[in-house]
């Protein structure tokens, strides 16, 4: 048995283990997320079998055919769209470099500009349009409010190496083409990707390395439309190395074959792990993660069956189902017609509704109550508290900051957790095109040659956690001020200067507002020189006034003869 029948087989328990998995989102898809995945909308997807075929069946109805009260969709999307402007806002450095070890020494000044020139550089990176993180970022948080995970790949831009602005390509890769795979303690270590492309987009994909049926396909016009499954196999290779130069011996293999045929299309390798994947709530050590709906679905699935009875009450009340004399009888139930015929001599109708008790407002009461239990558990009303925070004091506000990180924290924690692997993939690539060589803007100072450097969270969400310090920070300085009042030798015991960087990173500033410590030390003498010299120009000033006061007191003195020769003007203190 080769690789690639090993592979297969391997895979094949993938997607049995998935099944689970697949029919929760195929209820999230069809409930609460009909803008995601289709192929979780129900098994084989909605494709229409022909061109006409989308006439006849609406895919947008195909997709909400079962929801009657939108409250969790809209709730998800403003979930969704908080939490990305919580955890990586456009526009906004949502996270800075830093020492991966712990121990390690507090950066110098010029290790922190270094940091910050490098993340500079990243965000220069994804901000490129060409690059597509944008798009593919946005579809990464999407999945992983509305599905539980999410996954984003950035892929080496091997077509232009030359490329300093688009050194990388960012795709987002949806969740029902990926099986995750981990190790017995959780953690990512391969997956497989499952694509249907189209013979002529398979033929530019993988450069014409494909089976000979594939390749005919692709050249012929009536033919290159046709599709087929690949799969991409990523996973440890034997005896891989973490610190290796050659593709060969990477940590990573990766092989793309054609899942009919078995023909191996691409075989390579990845020197850091290739997938970036974020999940809202991890159940044990599940490769895939849980979403904030999972444990309200009993609720969704109510709220959809009591709106879709309150509809049909609507109706019924409106237009009721009609009882009529005579079989062949028909209304005419439009405004102003005339139906003759249907009242009998005495000027009784001959019709009546059947139903004459419905109330449509039965279930109003009800619906409102799930509808509040999915503003509470999707965190609805955490943003409406927000947005109704207006005209509060900074200390409110402040807390109210320090709330919402409290609770969305610990989900943001695990979407921030997958940022590692992009920030390594990221200058594993930028360092492979030498970026961080000798003579580059980016080479690093010798304090950090070598070093473990990671990413470190400066999200909004965090300046909300370090918003605690700050406030801290602002009361300890009040009872400084009161203590020293009595006591001065107290402001002995405080660093003012480790109070200054402490308040700097709390509030998420950049290390340039802060002075080299020789721009310091300059600063501190020519200071002391510039006190020193005005000292002196007063000393000189009073000496001039005090001569200038005294002349006229010694001339009165000498014509008075009070003054003699031997008297001194430093004798009277002048």
């Amino acid at each position: 048995m080769n690789i690639v029948d090993d592979l297969k087989s391997e895979l094949q328990s993938a997607r049995a283990e998935r099944q689970w998995y697949e029919a929760d989102w195929q209820d999230y898809v069809t409930y609460t997320a009909p803008d995601m995945e289709r192929a979780f909308n129900r098994p084989g997807g909605i494709i229409a079998a022909d061109g006409m075929g989308a006439f006849q069946s609406s895919a947008a109805r195909e997709r909400s055919r079962k929801l009657y009260d939108p409250t969790a969709v809209w709730l998800l999307d403003r979930l969704a769209s908080g939490v990305g402007s919580l955890t990586m806002p456009e526009g906004f450095n949502w996270h800075g470099v830093g020492f991966g070890d712990p121990f390690a020494p507090p950066p110098t000044q010029e290790d922190e500009e270094f940091f910050e020139a490098v993340r500079d550089h990243l965000f220069r990176v994804r901000a490129s349009g060409r690059s597509g993180f944008a798009l593919a970022n946005r579809s990464r948080l999407l999945s992983t409010v509305k599905l539980g995970t999410g996954v984003l790949f950035p892929a080496e831009n091997e077509t232009s190496l030359a490329d300093i602005r688009t050194p990388v390509h960012y795709r987002y890769v949806p969740l029902y083409e990926v099986y995750l795979l981990v190790d017995a303690q959780g953690s990512d270590c391969g997956f497989f990707r499952v694509r249907t492309l189209k013979a002529w987009q398979a033929a530019k994909e993988y450069a014409g390395n494909l089976s000979d049926k594939i390749r005919e396909e692709a050249g012929d016009p009536k033919r290159k439309n046709a599709e087929h499954r690949f799969v991409h196999a990523c996973f440890l290779r034997e005896g891989g190395q973490d610190d290796a130069a050659d593709i060969r011996k990477s940590r990573y293999e990766s092989i793309h074959f054609e899942e009919d045929s078995k023909h191996i299309c691409r075989r390579g390798g990845f020197f850091e792990y290739p997938l970036v994947i974020s999940r809202w709530d991890r159940d044990g050590l599940s490769p895939y993660g849980s979403p904030p709906q999972a444990k309200l679905m009993s609720d969704i699935k109510s709220l959809q069956s009591l709106a879709k009875d309150a509809l049909i009450a609507s109706s019924q009340a409106v237009r009721p189902p009609i009882a009529t004399h005579a079989q062949e009888r028909q209304l005419d139930l439009n405004p102003g017609r005339i139906n003759p015929g249907l009242i009998d001599e005495q000027g009784r109708p001959l019709f009546r509704p059947m139903i004459d008790t419905v109330s449509p407002g039965a279930a109003d009461a009800q619906i409102e109550n799930i509808r509040e239990k999915l503003r509470v558990g999707l965190y609805g009303d955490l943003w409406q508290t927000l947005l109704e925070g207006s005209g509060r004091t900074a200390t409110e506000a402040n807390i109210r900051r320090k709330e919402m990180a409290d609770m969305i924290g610990p989900f943001s924690t695990n979407i921030m957790a997958g940022n590692e692997a992009l920030f390594e993939r990221e200058v594993g690539i930028l360092g492979r095109r030498g970026a961080f060589a000798p003579g580059s803007p980016l080479a690093p100072p010798e304090t950090i040659a070598g070093s473990d450097v990671t990413l470190k969270p400066t999200a909004p969400i965090d300046q909300m956690r370090e918003a605690g310090h700050f406030e801290a920070i602002m009361g300890f300085q009040e009872y400084l001020g009161v203590a020293a009042a009595s006591d001065p030798t107290l402001l002995d015991l405080h660093d003012r200067e480790e109070e200054y960087d402490l308040t700097r990173r709390a509030l998420g500033l950049p290390a340039k507002l802060k002075r080299r410590p020789e721009e310091v030390e300059a600063l501190r003498q020519k200071r002391e020189a510039e006190t020193q010299q005005q000292q002196q120009l007063a000393a000189g000033e009073s000496m001039a006034k005090m001569a200038r006061d005294g002349a006229p007191l010694i001339k009165t003195l000498s014509e008075d003869g009070t003054l003699d020769g031997s008297t001194l003007p430093q004798d009277l203190g002048l």
